[in-house]
C-alpha cells in the first residue's frame, strides 16, 4: 500500500513540475519586449562592431570569402547587436497610440537632438538675429 501511495505521490509531483514549467514559459513569452534595451550603450556597441566587421551577419565560406551561400557569420555576437540595432530603429519609428508600447524615440539620435536643442535656445537666436540685422544694415 505504501508503494502505491508513493508512486501516486511521485506522479502528482511530476505533473505539478510540468505544469509549473509550462506556466513559467508562457509567462516569459507574454512579457518580452522587443523594444527593450534600445539605449546609447547598444548604439555604441553596434558602431564598434560595424567599424570592425562591416556587416557582421555576412556569411563567409571556408576560404573566408563573403558569398551568397551558407557559411559562418563574421561575428555572431556582433550580428546579434546589429539585429537588435535594426529592431530598435524599427521600434523608434513605431507610432504607439495610448502608450501601448515602450519605445525610445531618441534612440540613435541623442547627440543630434541635443545639438538641435542647443541651437534653438534664446541666446542662439539672439546671436543669429544680431548677425542678420547687421548684415541687413540695421546696426552700426
Amino acid at each position: 500500500v505504501l508503494l502505491v501511495v508513493t508512486r501516486l505521490h511521485l506522479a502528482a509531483m511530476k505533473l505539478a513540475v510540468v505544469v509549473a514549467m509550462f506556466a513559467g514559459a508562457s509567462a516569459l513569452s507574454v512579457h518580452q519586449d522587443p523594444c527593450a534595451g534600445c539605449n546609447e550603450a547598444l548604439a555604441q556597441a553596434y558602431q564598434t562592431c560595424a567599424m570592425e566587421f562591416g556587416n557582421p551577419c555576412a556569411e563567409r565560406d571556408e576560404a573566408g570569402i563573403v558569398g551568397t551561400g551558407p557559411g559562418t557569420k563574421k561575428d555572431v555576437s556582433c550580428c546579434l547587436k546589429k539585429e537588435k540595432h535594426d529592431r530598435c530603429l524599427e521600434c523608434k519609428s513605431m507610432d504607439c497610440e495610448f502608450k501601448t508600447c515602450n519605445t525610445n524615440k531618441q534612440y540613435y539620435s541623442e547627440r543630434t537632438l541635443t545639438q538641435q536643442a542647443k541651437e534653438s535656445t534664446k541666446a542662439a537666436y539672439e546671436k543669429h538675429d544680431a548677425a542678420a540685422m547687421k548684415a541687413a544694415g540695421w546696426s552700426e
